[in-house]
């Protein structure tokens, strides 16, 4: 079993994700406005393996504190119905993403909390042809979400957006 209890939010659930800095957050974000409805649940901050020490070294609360320290801890599990996915998400995803998925989801084996299938998936905002190609040689699944362009890109001398200009919406 993970080191705590698995919580489930409804995959509906937006905004707080445990322990998910900024921009993992971002693309975190652009995944579920596409692909939430594709899960029953998601999990945050899932922590597998970890230190197990002895009744010497501590109450249980403070055994548990240690396993959770020294644990690994998964970014996003996503429940569906024909499988549960291990998600790592990682801004500029490279070769430590692959190696991430991969050792959640041998770890979720052993700490079983699922009986669905576990499929390792890499969630990111850029991804080079090697790694997409060295991920499907694994079996990682890969999704590449980029930062959508600003909606101005070129400014005049003025400071006035071209297509404002062009509109005649500045004054």
């Amino acid at each position: 079993m993970p080191v705590y209890p698995v919580e489930r939010v409804p995959a509906t659930s937006r905004g707080v994700f445990p322990h998910m800095a900024k921009r993992d957050a971002a693309i975190w974000s652009r995944f579920l406005d596409t692909y939430a409805d594709m899960f029953d649940h998601f999990a945050y901050d899932v922590a597998l393996g970890g230190q197990v020490v002895n009744e010497a070294a501590g109450d249980e609360a403070t055994r548990k504190a240690w396993q959770y320290s020294t644990a690994l801890k998964v970014d996003v599990v996503g429940f569906r119905e024909d499988a549960t996915w291990i998600i790592e998400v990682k801004p500029s995803a490279g070769v430590s993403a692959i190696g991430a998925a991969l050792a959640y989801a041998e770890l979720g084996e052993i700490d079983k909390f699922s009986e669905q299938p576990l499929l390792p998936v890499i969630v990111s905002d850029r991804i080079t042809p090697d790694i997409r190609f060295c991920a499907g040689q694994l079996g990682v699944l890969v999704f590449e979400l980029p930062e959508p362009p600003p909606a101005f890109t070129r400014l005049d001398v003025g400071g006035v957006p071209e297509r404002t200009r062009r509109e005649g919406l500045a004054g």
